[in-house]
């Protein structure tokens, strides 16, 4: 190896600030591994390297956590803003629906109701705040009729009774109610 002079300071930087090992920081500069060593333990570029990390991880949290409260600031913000343009769109529509204009209708001038801002209009707006307020957008409702038959299997002339019963066409219903359940008119072969 040569006795030429070394920058221990740049060294000293870039293994405090890198994550190689003093072997591969002596190889890469061409220097003795034990030269290196000594000098590192000397003036502790260990601790610094710790020291160095924790404060690149204390920078970097307080960063992200900076960050987030900028992020939460703005969707308060948004919400905000949602809440103003909904709670206008409301009122907006509430003086549409008395507002009237005079039109010529049959030779004779009435007043007609004018519809700038339509209830349709609004829905949009009013499933976005549902959303913001973490409720679901859309609400369905389900319904059944739970049967069961622990006699046996259900003959399709009983089953067809059922039906036609729960449409109230049948010879148990009146003949003016109606069902939701679709109407078989052809009957299948078993």
């Amino acid at each position: 190896m040569s006795n030429k002079r070394h920058d221990y300071d740049a060294l000293e930087r870039e293994y405090v600030s890198g994550d190689m090992s003093l072997r591969q920081l002596a190889k890469d500069h061409g220097m003795s591994h034990s030269l290196i060593m000594t000098k590192s333990m000397k003036e502790k570029w260990a601790e610094k390297r710790e020291q160095f990390r924790d404060r690149s991880s204390e920078s970097a949290m307080t960063f992200m956590a900076d960050r987030q409260a900028y992020r939460i600031s703005r969707e308060m913000e948004l919400k905000d803003k949602a809440i103003d343009v909904i709670e206008q769109a409301l009122d907006k529509l509430s003086e549409d629906m008395s507002a009237t204009e005079r039109r010529l209708v049959n030779d004779e001038f009435v007043e007609v109701p004018v519809y700038r801002l339509r209830p349709a209009d609004l829905v949009p707006l009013l499933d976005r705040l549902q959303v913001m307020f973490g409720k679901p957008s859309h609400i369905s409702e389900e319904r059944n009729l739970g049967v069961n038959v622990d006699a046996g299997p259900l003959e399709p002339d009983a089953l067809r009774a059922f039906i036609e019963a729960t449409r109230g066409i049948g010879p148990l219903g009146g003949a003016s109610q109606s069902s939701p359940l679709p109407r078989t008119d052809r009957t299948r072969k078993n």
